[in-house]
């Protein structure tokens, strides 16, 4: 059960989504504040209503789609304005004496910074920037928290500040990476043609979808960060999606067993009560399962494209943002610095 705050949706005691009452009876609130599904660290995070033929239609799933719609844009306008006015401070580092600065100046000095969407850092010396560090805003191909630094909810039951951590750990010679619970507006990976069959719904891609993750994932990108000669190279973290259809169980199955992918709650409520006798539409699930990175053996090579050895890797990744050992920097898929060491 989520013990973190779903801000900025807000929840009481009863029900307080406007058609969760009798007689509309929809379920999109039980099912991000009450407990998740067996096998699942998460809540539901159903996001479609997969209606089958032949079954009845009830009315309670007609309703829950208003209301999802109605939370997906919610959480996507909050999700704008926390990225427009939140900050940890300048979005570009200056050059030291030792090591490049951010800007389109990577000698080592501390050139002006000059930033905006769309731009890469100080003008380049023939007018351009470097296009590869332009800033854009939130919601890149990947996963994208609901807030990029501090939380805009504090105070109000979340008991973590920001949504991403990162820490150096010197004596590992890594990072540690932390996703922690909270909204986060997730895209499946690229289904990959040449080893995924046209059917694998954990490859659709293209699809924005909300989910609430309830416990925090780590990641530990082991990365040559303090040796002589470290890699100029950008190594991707993200998060590793799942997404499974759940049913009606059917007659003798009990879905306490995590193999089983049904719910007994969408039988027919329409009576202030579930009906076990069926139910005529599905349920679609997104999920975050954990976290990872591309890893050291699978790095760009220098004999073509940027992940020879590793596309494979790659491609599962939701990705969230991206380590470059040389620069010292983690900087979220919109190229806004995260932490520098």
């Amino acid at each position: 059960m989520p013990t973190n705050s779903i801000l900025p949706l807000k929840t009481g005691a009863g029900p307080s989504f406007p058609l969760s009452p009798h007689p509309h009876m929809s379920r999109v609130e039980d099912e991000i504040t009450t407990d998740s599904l067996i096998g699942s660290p998460n809540p539901k995070n159903y996001q479609f209503v997969a209606f089958r033929p032949g079954w009845p239609l009830q009315a309670s799933e007609l309703n829950e789609i208003q209301e999802h719609y109605q939370l997906q844009l919610t959480l996507t306008i909050a999700m704008m304005n926390n990225w427009i006015t939140s900050g940890s401070g300048p979005m570009w580092r200056d050059g030291i004496a030792t090591q490049p600065g951010d800007g389109g100046d990577f000698t080592g000095t501390a050139p002006p910074v000059s930033t905006g969407i769309g731009v890469g850092g100080q003008n380049a010396p023939n007018g351009g920037h470097v296009q590869e560090y332009a800033i854009s805003g939130p919601g890149w191909r990947g996963a994208t928290p609901l807030h990029p630094f501090v939380n805009p909810y504090s105070g109000h039951g979340n008991n973590f500040a920001n949504q991403v951590e990162v820490e150096y750990l010197a004596s590992g010679n890594n990072l540690k990476i932390t996703f922690n619970p909270g909204w986060w507006c997730v895209e499946l990976p690229q289904r990959n043609p040449a080893t995924e069959p046209e059917n694998d719904q954990q490859y659709l891609s293209g699809l924005k979808h909300w989910i609430y993750i309830d416990e925090s994932v780590q990641v530990l990108p082991v990365i040559p960060m303090p040796i002589d000669n470290p890699l100029d190279i950008e190594i991707p973290v993200g998060l590793v999606m799942q997404t499974l259809y759940y049913d009606c169980p059917a007659v003798g199955v009990d879905c306490e067993d995590p193999l089983e992918n049904c719910d007994e709650d969408l039988g027919d409520n329409s009576g202030d009560f579930t009906n076990d006798v069926g139910c005529g539409a599905s349920r679609y699930a997104v999920n975050a399962i954990g976290a990872a990175t591309v890893s050291t053996g699978n790095w760009p090579n220098t004999n073509g494209g940027p992940w020879d050895n590793g596309q494979a890797e790659y491609d599962r990744l939701s990705l969230v943002c991206k380590i470059n050992p040389f620069r010292r920097t983690v900087r979220y898929m919109n190229n806004i610095i995260l932490f520098t060491w």
